[in-house]
């Protein structure tokens, strides 16, 4: 039996057309599978850049509430202690009622130090510690101070180390019992001479 070259040619060009087409309906294939997971890739990644701006968002709208309350805060204890150093240079006692008057007044009471900070977040003792500590920094008063800040536990502020000044000492002791969730302070501090 004699096969013509024809029918060879014909068959083999009838194979190589068969595997063409079954290549390209695999590579179809895949890149169809390859397309459907790029799009769920980036919905995945969609979702957690919306996740994450809102994230963001909300921690830089905490932030500046955290931020205009620490200005308030400030500002009242920059008056009280400009106050109390104009009683002093007239010769009169330190007026304490006006400090004593935005704080709560019963003083033989604990003081809850679980406050709460607007955002649901308790008051711990490590942002106690944090809070007196970014006070004193931005406080020009207390420059050229080198104070130390421990936050006991259940709100007992303990500062350290040195300042120039009594007026220095009574102002970062002020600061500190002003600041919230603040059970007691405990004075340590010394004066720069006393070294």
């Amino acid at each position: 039996m004699m096969i013509s070259r024809t029918t060879v040619l014909a068959g083999t060009l009838l194979i190589s057309g068969a595997w063409f087409a079954g290549s390209r309906s695999r590579a179809e294939a895949e890149t169809t599978k390859e397309t459907k997971v790029e799009v769920q890739k980036d919905r995945i990644d969609n979702q957690a850049k919306k996740q994450k701006n809102q994230i963001d968002d909300q921690a830089k709208a905490d932030k500046d509430r955290v931020d205009i309350q620490a200005q308030a805060d400030k500002a009242r204890i920059d008056v009280n202690a400009e106050q109390k150093k104009a009683a002093v240079e007239r010769g009169e006692k330190p007026p304490t009622a006006a400090v004593e008057t935005t704080r709560d007044t019963t003083k033989d009471a604990p003081k809850d130090t679980t406050k709460k900070d607007g955002i649901g977040d308790e008051v711990s003792d490590t942002w106690i510690t944090t809070k007196v500590k970014t006070t004193f920094a931005g406080d020009k008063k207390l420059k050229g101070s080198d104070i130390h800040v421990d936050t006991d536990h259940n709100g007992v502020v303990v500062l350290s180390g040195f300042v120039k000044n009594d007026v220095a000492r009574a102002h970062a002791v002020a600061v500190a019992r002003d600041t919230k969730g603040v059970r007691e302070v405990k004075d340590e501090l010394r004066l720069k001479t006393d070294r």
